[in-house]
């Protein structure tokens, strides 16, 4: 007989794994003199190994993985009067991820979680942790393109704003030389 901890250490999982095991009749144990469960070697070598996590991993090729980019489409498509301005930004994205490679990874952690990859699988493809892969998992993408484009609208308003006025003044001043000329000359 061996404690359930110690039973736990061999298998490689949680000593918690084998309680629930233990209580719902899966393993049998005998309780020890301080409550400890005792557990025999011979049933816990029977006992099936534990399953981590999810469904099995599954392998992708490179043209699935590159097929996923229609997802994307397919979660903006919704989106009538942004579609087409979101569209053509993911194309360039696609493209050239370095022209915003957070939105790029955002994008893309999207498109790979759909497609079945696991977390660890999509930070491996993105060169980021697992961990920050299922924080980007966890934010919107219409939002972040939306705000993207907002922020282009508005740079390209301040620079509108700035050619106009820089017009203006400089106009300004051609018709005060002008102005001055005609007076000098007159």
């Amino acid at each position: 007989m061996i404690r359930l901890d110690e039973g736990a250490r061999r298998l490689g999982c949680h000593v918690e794994t084998l309680r629930i095991r233990v209580r719902d009749g899966r393993l049998t144990s005998l309780r020890g003199p301080h409550g400890a469960y005792y557990v025999k070697e011979q049933d816990l070598a029977e006992l099936p190994s534990p399953r981590r996590g999810g469904p099995p991993q599954r392998k992708f090729t490179s043209a699935e993985i590159e097929g996923s980019w229609e997802i994307v489409d397919a979660m903006l498509r919704p989106a009538k009067e942004w579609a087409n301005r979101e569209l053509a930004l993911v194309a360039e994205l696609r493209l050239s991820p370095a022209t915003n490679l957070r939105l790029f990874r955002l994008i893309s952690v999207h498109r790979l979680r759909r497609l079945g990859l696991a977390f660890e699988d999509i930070g491996e493809e993105l060169g980021i942790s697992a961990r920050h892969a299922r924080r980007l998992f966890g934010r919107r993408v219409f939002i972040a393109l939306r705000r993207h484009l907002m922020t282009e609208d508005r740079a390209l308003a301040r620079r509108e704003r700035e050619l106009a006025w820089r017009e203006s003044r400089l106009g300004r001043r051609r018709g005060r030389r002008w102005a001055r000329r005609v007076g000098s000359t007159g």
